[in-house]
């Protein structure tokens, strides 16, 4: 079998982290992107220049018709507001990749899937239209491939939290634990003060005022899906686990903080134990790193997150201080090709 073909619907921050990951390991075939935007000279200048990530400098990016050509390889480019539009069967693709963010295209997933079009992966946690949630490292050995065809890979706070809190779990059981994620702005935010109607999401509005404040002048306390979007790999978080979140005046890289109350005493030299164990068996999902870093350093991780045990700290042998760092675009898309790798 050769090289498996992908395609990509949607062509925004995740759409774009993707292809880009994907040209650093050249193991999957891009054939298709599909975006809204029918301007492909645009596309191509978003591949080729990015505020966060930088330049793709050895990488040469022409425009060929109705085709991308990235360094002599087409990839076909569609303007379709509608996932089932695009021939994905007709091009030889194996696996679609929704980062569409659409709900329609989560809807319409499931009719994409054909003779050539084996699996659809949603990188986002929708409420319907899934399923399985495949969450590498946390429950892979539940995904049965002849049963599970669109599959979610949540958001990235749970890519990060979920490995943490199964792994600490397993070995120690938790009580209860409180989590507040730290994530930089997202393009629903405003730039200046202003209203709460979303600009980016047209019709939607939010019901915090204070989510219509500038987003790069305070940090913004916000609800966040976490719990409820972890329960779908962790079922048992429902019970014992609350989040809360702060949108920060920050571009990339989000973290995670919080203590769980361990059902059972323990020494933090054991908790270590355990955890490099888990990096072992899990190289890709978590690190440990006791460098004094700060979030930019971890600009471009592949990995669900690092574990900063400069703050892993246990108190009177039960309460367990931590904090995670995530690239919440580029270690999240990278957890795309985990699941791609485990679901043919």
């Amino acid at each position: 079998m050769g090289k498996i073909k992908i395609g990509v619907n949607g062509f925004g921050r995740i759409g774009r982290s993707l292809t880009r990951i994907n040209l650093n390991h050249k193991k999957y075939e891009l054939v298709a992107i599909n975006d809204i935007d029918s301007d492909i000279n645009n596309l191509a200048y978003l591949l080729k220049y990015d505020s966060t990530y930088g330049k793709l400098r050895d990488t040469k990016i022409e425009v060929a018709g109705n085709s991308l050509l990235v360094d002599g390889q087409k990839i076909c480019i569609f303007c379709e507001s509608d996932i089932r539009k695009v021939p994905w069967n007709d091009l030889s693709v194996d696996i679609v990749i929704d980062s569409s963010g659409v709900f329609n295209n989560v809807i319409g997933a499931r009719e994409v899937l054909g003779d050539s079009v084996k699996k659809v992966v949603i990188t986002h946690s929708p409420k319907e239209g899934i399923d399985f949630t495949f969450l590498y490292g946390v429950n892979e050995e539940f995904y049965e491939k002849c049963k599970h065809h669109v599959v979610s890979s949540s958001i990235c706070d749970v890519n990060a939290v979920a490995p943490f809190y199964k792994l600490i779990d397993a070995a120690f059981g938790i009580e209860i634990g409180e989590v507040t994620t730290l994530h930089p702005w997202l393009s629903y935010q405003n730039l200046i003060d202003g209203t709460i109607k979303s600009v980016s999401n047209p019709g939607h509005y939010w019901s915090d005022y204070a989510l219509g404040r500038s987003s790069v002048g305070s940090m913004i306390p916000k609800e966040t899906t976490l719990v409820k979007a972890m329960a779908d790999v962790l079922p048992q978080v429902t019970d014992t686990l609350h989040a809360s979140s702060f949108r920060t005046p920050t571009a990339i890289v989000s973290a995670a903080e919080g203590v769980f109350l361990l059902k059972r005493n323990t020494y933090i030299n054991e908790i270590i134990l355990v955890i490099e164990a888990y990096c072992r068996n899990y190289p890709s999902v978590l690190y440990t790193d006791d460098r004094s870093l700060v979030s930019i350093d971890y600009l471009g991780i592949e990995n669900a997150a690092v574990i900063d045990t400069r703050w892993l700290n246990l108190n009177h042998g039960k309460l367990l201080k931590f904090v995670l760092w995530y690239d919440n675009e580029w270690g999240y898309s990278s957890r795309v090709y985990n699941i791609i790798e485990h679901i043919l």
